[in-house]
């Protein structure tokens, strides 16, 4: 498997698991792990709109979402990496993106590099998601891999 066809397949997996936690949110209000998966969503939002040569200096990374909101931000980012990789050959990857990051300063790193971030910085939030679950006395939600290949 080329590594474009990881990356489909990966960014699938990731849909799946931010909904899955946006839906457990509605059983387990948690207003730090609402934070936290509204801080999710917009930075794959921002991300993507890097891709873009956005200029991101002075964005806010944290905003206050409401459930439904992220929700639909979930459906917004699934949809923009659904089209744009479905676009893609496996040499358009590395292509270079220049943005400007929050705080002013200018990057460039191939559409490889920012995908493959955005995927590495969602599952690190969506861990310390079910991590604030439990400790709010809540159960964390089953999103690995596995289950979603259908392993379990």
């Amino acid at each position: 498997m080329n590594s474009l066809e990881q990356l489909r397949g990966s960014f699938l997996y990731n849909d799946w698991a931010n909904r899955r936690l946006i839906f457990a949110l509605r059983d387990a209000p948690s207003k730090l792990a609402l934070e936290l998966m509204a801080h999710l969503l917009i930075t794959e939002k921002e991300y993507y709109e890097r891709l873009y040569g956005k200029d991101s200096t002075g964005f806010e990374f944290w905003p206050d979402l409401t459930r439904s909101e992220c929700s639909e931000l979930s459906i917004e980012n699934s949809e923009n990496f659904n089209r744009l990789l479905s676009k893609f050959e496996e040499e358009g990857l590395d292509i270079r993106a220049s943005y400007k990051t929050s705080e002013g300063e200018t990057r460039q790193h191939t559409f490889r590099e920012i995908l493959q971030h955005i995927l590495f910085h969602s599952m690190n939030h969506r861990g310390q998601i079910n991590l604030v679950l439990s400790s709010e006395g809540y159960s964390p939600v089953s999103i690995d891999y596995i289950i979603y290949k259908g392993g379990f």
